[in-house]
C-alpha cells in the first residue's frame, strides 16, 4: 500500500533536479561571460529571470529565494554561498523524508 508521502517525494525530487540543471547552466554562463557574471553577482534573481544568450533559467520559488539571498563579490564565493543555502533547504524534513 502506498502512502501519500511516497507519492509526493518523487515530485520534490524532480523539482530540485530541474533546479540544479538550471543552476548548472547558469554557472556555466557566468564562467564564460564576464557581463553575465557581474549581473549575477549584483542581482542574482534578476540575472536568472533575464537569462543568458536567449536561454532562460527556470527554477522553483524556493530555489529562487535561496539564490536571491546570495550577496558576494566573486563567482567562487557565489557558488560557495549558494551551496550552503541550497544544502540548508534540502536538509529540511520535507526533502529528507522525515516528520520532525
Amino acid at each position: 500500500m502506498q502512502t501519500k508521502r511516497l507519492t509526493l517525494q518523487p515530485i520534490s525530487t524532480l523539482d530540485i533536479l530541474n533546479d540544479l540543471r538550471s543552476i548548472r547552466r547558469m554557472l556555466v554562463a557566468a564562467a564564460i561571460s564576464p557581463r553575465f557574471c557581474a549581473s549575477l553577482l549584483k542581482d542574482p534573481d534578476q540575472a536568472m529571470r533575464g537569462g543568458f544568450g536567449g536561454e532562460h533559467f527556470f527554477i522553483s520559488d524556493a530555489t529562487r529565494h535561496a539564490l536571491a539571498c546570495v550577496q558576494v563579490t566573486t563567482l567562487a564565493e557565489f557558488i560557495e554561498q549558494l551551496d550552503v543555502n541550497l544544502s540548508n533547504r534540502l536538509l529540511t524534513p520535507e526533502y529528507i523524508g522525515t516528520d520532525q
